[in-house]
């Protein structure tokens, strides 16, 4: 027994020294190189998800894996000047009306009014929505297309105080071409998150839409686009602008269902530009929720995120290292074939471009992703307080240039990256 007590101890102590040991290199690992911090996240994530469903030894070896990642200090979020947030509506974001004609104005001061009117117009005619604040509890749908210099106008008088408070599934549905939409703060009103799913659903032949200088507040995916597949072969939203917004939720989103502002699959020649994007995070439940700020996917071309502040965590702070909060993605998680507009999916996105942008506090993932994103430009971005950029398949190509970056540039899985004159920040 005294022999069998003194081998258990010394089997005990060689543990504790090697758990020690172990210790002390973990934290010189994780606090001294990027790929620590990725393995801390995934090691934070790994330990999340299975430390609740784990007993007796393998527990404990979770635990003391975990009080060594707490020695590890968390990046604190960065703040960002909110000047840049006093939307205020301002003229200067309007559309440039120069090359437009117009025919008909049609003034509307209510739900019923608002509806008929969109039903009825045609090219040339606005629709001027006055200040006050309008219940949508069935979406809205377009009766008829604009045509070039002569779009359809859907305008709020006074830009800012007009309100569409939406308490159904989409807010409105544009099926159409030449519409555009200008001053209208967009507000998910649905006691269950999961029945405010998008504040705009663009759908098939909704080319040359404009949505500018507008609020959205608490929705899963605010602005929608996928394409007609009934259609031979399935024709997709083209040539749309989405510029000065700003959207945002004020509480994490508690659904399953995607949860990403700007969600588009398929469609050529979008531009993104001069957004405010913020606060996209959804319920954790024991596994990985993974959100993104904007993503084009889905064999979609020449599509352009240019200008835009994406603030992973603004006002909402993570949950846990299973909330994922990714900036600004071609690609996304993929597509099935089936709703693809590549032939099979061999790329998500053909010469895309990120330009300009600033993407903040992507604390858990990184500021960009490319998946399948073939002949990318990464221009003139700042990108803090995130792992950095992934490149992932054989499909991506892409050209990083004069970006500032905190973190790493990563190609997985066969990627090709092409880097000159970036500035690589500590972190």
């Amino acid at each position: 027994m005294k022999v069998f007590n003194q081998f258990h101890f010394r089997r005990i102590a060689i543990l504790f020294g090697f758990l020690s040991l172990l210790f002390v290199l973990l934290i010189l690992t994780l606090r001294y190189s990027d790929s620590g911090q990725q393995f801390a996240i995934k090691a934070h994530q790994y330990i999340e998800q299975n430390k609740p469903q784990n007993t007796g030894i393998h527990r404990y070896i979770l635990h003391t894996i975990e009080l060594v990642l707490s020695a590890v200090p968390s990046p604190s979020l960065i703040e960002y000047d909110t000047q840049y947030l006093d939307v205020g509506f301002s003229p200067n974001r309007l559309v440039d009306e120069s090359e437009m004609s117009f025919t008909r104005q049609f003034t509307v001061g209510d739900e019923q009014q608002l509806s008929k009117a969109m039903k009825r117009a045609s090219a040339g005619d606005v629709i001027q929505i006055l200040p006050g604040e309008y219940t949508i509890d069935k979406r809205l749908t377009l009766g008829n297309s604009g045509i070039q210099n002569n779009p359809i106008r859907v305008i709020a008088s006074a830009a800012g105080r007009v309100v569409f408070n939406i308490s159904t599934t989409e807010g409105i549905y544009i099926d159409k071409a030449f519409w555009h939409f200008e001053g209208i703060v967009f507000k998910g009103v649905c006691v269950e998150h999961r029945r405010c799913e998008h504040a705009v659903h663009l759908y098939g032949d909704a080319d040359h839409v404009f949505i500018i200088n507008n609020q959205f507040i608490n929705f899963n995916a605010a602005i929608k686009s996928n394409g007609n597949y009934q259609s031979m072969p399935a024709k997709f939203p083209d040539y749309v602008t989405v510029s000065y917004n700003d959207i945002y939720n004020t509480s994490i989103r508690q659904t399953r269902s995607p949860s990403s502002p700007i969600d588009v699959v398929g469609g050529n020649n979008w531009l993104v530009e001069n957004n405010f994007i913020a606060d996209f995070a959804r319920k954790v439940v024991r596994r990985t929720s993974v959100t993104y700020g904007a993503f084009l996917k889905g064999g979609g071309t020449a599509g352009v995120f240019k200008s835009n502040l994406v603030n992973c965590s603004w006002q909402l702070p993570y949950q846990s290292h299973l909330d994922v909060r990714v900036g600004l993605s071609l690609g996304n998680g993929g597509t099935e074939s089936a709703y693809c507009q590549s032939n099979q999916c061999e790329f998500e996105h053909n010469n895309g471009k990120i330009i300009d942008n600033i993407v903040l506090n992507c604390l858990n993932d990184v500021s960009i992703y490319l998946n399948k994103a073939a002949a990318t430009q990464i221009r003139g971005n700042t990108l803090l307080n995130s792992l950095g950029i992934d490149a992932r398949f054989k499909q991506t190509s892409v050209s990083i240039r004069n970006n500032t970056i905190q973190g790493r540039v990563l190609a997985r899985d066969g990627a090709f990256i092409s880097e000159r004159d970036n500035v690589m920040v500590d972190n």
